[in-house]
């Protein structure tokens, strides 16, 4: 009985989902930010259930396995310092405020450090798919975002590893700090090392010409691979991302990811759904002010950090500010680090309907500010043109004639 009554909700879940992208799709607007509004309204007519609860779990897997997917270990090193520079820039600015203003609204270290991450990470898929309907593939930054999106990427990964391991480990102090690390970084070396030196192994296993034993031996990869870091204490979607970049050096790449791709899309939206579904709605009104005051605040160092490396690598003022405000958009990341650890519930800010309440701010006007980025950049431009000649104009009127 209950699992039929499960099922049912699911159907109901998905046909509201199909309507509710349908009208996305025709405003143009964040499918992220849709589908957490509708797990917010069917909260009011049934519970999260075991197999919504499966399928979500399943979701944030094959999100962070197609992640690593995209990555390549090999473009990495090629790239890695540009990387890891336009990368530490976007932290520095970036990161600092989550904390500070955890601080400010309350919490402690571990919540801090977790609005930290929230705050911190771009979508990479809206501002991926933003660059694609822009047709900005060409433009001088695109490639900057690009570089900051993989760094911020590859950063959470570790950070969420860390995050689920001190969790794991019971309390932060050095020691536990210190074993999370090295537990980290060697499971990280471990699938580096595997994805350079057994390429051709790793090629000729999964060339299997049967569709359906191809399927069946990726799914097995990345639930191993899930399953083996959740069993050494780290979080489960991050040994399905490091399934992915072990799998992105092969042959198979492609058929990798239309392969997975449909799997993906379904899971990835349930976990949406069932993040809206865990909102609060006592505390969504109340958190409203907050959630606009740490979106207006997040939003202005994204740009002015965004802006920052525009100057630092000789970009224009209009590419720079370009760059800035395509680094607004949040979603499936800061709804991964809130929606995947158990925060305590007596917080001043709920953590998690604060998240919802910010990933529904940014993604929607992220998306409008990015695509509407060209008229902001104007007017910027003009402003600053004008300040200039009237200060210009000051001086000369004060200069003896």
């Amino acid at each position: 009985m209950i699992v039929n009554e499960s099922v049912l909700s699911l159907g109901i879940s998905l046909i509201a989902l199909f309507f509710a992208g349908l009208l996305a799709a025709k405003v143009n607007q964040s499918l992220t930010a849709v589908f957490i509004v509708v797990g917010m309204i069917l909260q009011n007519f049934f519970p999260v259930t075991i197999i919504t609860e499966f399928i979500a779990t399943l979701g944030i897997i094959f999100m962070l396995f197609m992640f690593g997917l995209e990555f390549s270990v090999g473009n990495l090193f090629h790239n890695q310092r540009k990387i890891f520079t336009t990368g530490i820039y976007d932290l520095f600015f970036n990161f600092p405020i989550g904390l500070l203003l955890g601080w400010i609204l309350g919490y402690d270290l571990m919540q801090s450090l977790l609005l930290g991450g929230i705050l911190y990470v771009t979508s990479s898929v809206i501002v991926a798919k933003s660059i694609i309907d822009l047709k900005r593939s060409a433009n001088p930054e695109t490639e900057y975002i690009l570089n900051i999106l993989i760094f911020e990427d590859m950063f959470i990964a570790l950070f969420l590893a860390f995050f689920v391991g001190i969790l794991n480990y019971g309390h932060i102090d050095t020691k536990g700090t210190i074993i999370v690390l090295l537990k980290t970084s060697a499971f990280f070396l471990f699938f580096i090392v595997l994805a350079k030196t057994s390429k051709k192994f790793i090629d000729k296993i999964v060339d299997i010409e049967h569709t359906e034993l191809f399927v069946i031996l990726i799914l097995s990869i990345i639930v191993l691979s899930a399953g083996a870091a959740s069993k050494i204490g780290l979080s489960e979607a991050i040994g399905a991302f490091l399934a992915g970049l072990l799998l992105s050096e092969t042959k198979q790449r492609h058929r990798i990811s239309e392969a997975i791709k449909p799997f993906q899309q379904f899971s990835t939206a349930i976990f949406f759904v069932a993040f809206g579904m865990s909102i609060d709605y006592k505390h969504v009104t109340n958190l409203i002010p907050i959630g606009i005051f740490i979106f207006v605040i997040s939003s202005f160092s994204k740009v002015f950090g965004g802006y920052f490396i525009g100057k630092r690598y000789h970009l224009s003022r209009k590419a720079g500010l370009r760059l800035g405000f395509s680094l607004i958009p949040r979603g499936e990341f800061s709804i991964i680090l809130a929606g995947t650890i158990a925060m305590n519930p007596n917080l001043p800010f709920p953590l998690k309907s604060l998240t919802g309440v910010y990933v529904l701010l940014s993604a929607i006007l992220g998306s409008i500010i990015m695509k509407e980025s060209d008229w902001f950049v104007k007017w910027f431009i003009e402003r600053k043109e004008g300040e200039t000649k009237q200060i210009s104009d000051r001086s000369e009127t004060s200069l003896p004639k």
